[in-house]
């Protein structure tokens, strides 16, 4: 028998972990298409192998596949390959990818949805448009709970500094929030959706919490907020919730981590959060530049990223330091700024990214006006520092001014030895 709709995770070969947890998106989309009365199937190729012809789609009406700009092979070949299996079907793209549109197989792909699909999935379902449809921002409050007992395997692995386990059991994903009040330059966010916060209510986040717990056995977890603090009055209430939750054990009886920006950094938020179960903080330091970052984002200086770090870990929380080299704005002193933030800043992880220019971002549409010019040959799509086989090669996606192709070349793997160095570098 037919399905309505089969959502698809394609393969991402590039990753250590390719099955580090289950896509939200996905899980979102299924349980709206639940409440629409529309039959629906997840297929998992995150850890697939990469002959296409072993893939195997449940025959469908529909087929939506989800992607990043770093999936663009992976979305053509399964495409393509569910046009081959299912000649007839409607096949959707959505997710970041779509702000890589022009690099798509419109021979296999009817549609691309730009933004949240939620409110549009039904009706694209039953009724093929054209190559390109516009989401609509939707209101998490009114959004069904993900659809986890869909998911083909486990929700996630390890997502712990260390490979630190508190409760085992693997991991969950959740959010709790959906957008940013930032629109950082090299963020691709700004040209999916506005620049605002939309809060879930927190009773309905820790109920979830609780119902993962509970049905799954699952009490480590994963916020994939884009800024958990950034309206501190929803993070404190989650945390009362959760102190208040009998199933987590008041808050001694669940683990997560959350990603949050270095302000605010006062030591009350961060007890707060360790009250409820907090583990670990993960802040966007970006670099220590002060000359870059203020041409890349207003979302705090240098000291900031500094006394973020410093009151975290003083309140109990592991941190770890995210931080990108290869960026706009570089001269011959950021070097040595990352050095002294490397030798001098207290964190216990670190995760370091090559800058690439992801279709979308400010960085992308004006590079002049950020100092720079594109290389216009992609050698590598991962801006991971690692990948399955190892130390991906470092190289720079962009020629910055002021600056020889020698000199930034120098400065970004003498940044990435340091950070090595530190025995504290994310490796996957």
């Amino acid at each position: 028998m037919s399905l309505d709709l089969v959502l698809v995770n394609p393969p991402h070969p590039a990753l250590v972990n390719p099955n580090a947890q289950a896509p939200l998106s996905l899980l979102y989309l299924a349980a709206v298409a639940e409440r629409a009365c529309l039959s629906v199937r997840i297929v998992n190729l995150s850890g697939a192998l990469p002959q296409s012809y072993l893939w195997q789609f449940p025959p469908a009406r529909c087929y939506g596949i989800t992607g990043t700009y770093l999936d663009v092979e992976a979305v053509n070949a399964v495409a393509r390959e569910i046009r081959t299996q299912q000649p007839a079907a409607t096949i959707l793209v959505g997710g970041p990818i779509a702000l890589s549109a022009d690099e798509l197989d419109y021979t296999c792909i009817n549609t691309v949805v730009k933004g949240e699909g939620e409110h549009v999935l039904a009706d694209l379902v039953e009724h093929v448009r054209g190559r390109f449809v516009d989401g609509e921002p939707c209101d998490p409050k009114r959004l069904p709970l993900p659809a986890r007992h869909l998911w083909p395997g486990p929700f996630g692995g390890n997502v712990f500094i260390g490979g630190e386990n508190y409760f085992g059991g693997g991991s969950a994903n959740l959010i709790t929030s959906r957008g940013c009040p930032f629109s950082c330059a090299f963020c691709a966010g700004p040209a999916l959706m506005a620049r605002t916060v939309r809060c879930r209510q927190p009773e309905a986040v820790v109920a979830e919490m609780e119902e993962v717990a509970t049905d799954f056995g699952v009490r480590q977890f994963r916020l994939n907020d884009e800024f958990f603090t950034a309206k501190r009055s929803h993070c404190f209430s989650i945390c009362a919730l959760i102190r208040q939750s009998r199933i987590l054990g008041h808050g001694k009886r669940v683990a997560w981590r959350a990603s949050v920006g270095v302000n605010p950094h006062d030591i009350e938020t961060w007890k707060t959060m360790v009250s409820a179960g907090c583990k670990e903080v993960s802040l966007g330091v970006e670099t220590a530049d002060p000359k870059v970052l203020r041409l890349l984002t207003n979302k705090g200086s240098v000291p900031d990223a500094m006394a973020a770090l410093e009151t975290a870990h003083e309140a109990g929380l592991r941190t770890r330091a995210l931080m990108m080299v290869g960026l706009p704005g570089s001269t011959m002193h950021t070097l040595q700024a990352n050095l002294r933030f490397l030798d001098m800043a207290r964190f216990d992880a670190l995760a370091m990214t090559v800058f690439t220019p992801i279709p979308g971002c400010a960085i992308a549409r004006e590079p002049e006006r950020f100092g720079c010019r594109i290389l216009e040959k992609r050698v590598e799509r991962s801006l991971c520092m690692y990948g399955p086989d190892g130390e991906n090669q470092i190289r720079p996606t962009i020629e910055v001014n002021g600056l020889s192709d020698e000199e930034f070349m120098r400065q970004m793997q003498l940044t990435v030895a340091a950070a090595e160095a530190t025995g504290k570098m994310g490796k996957g």
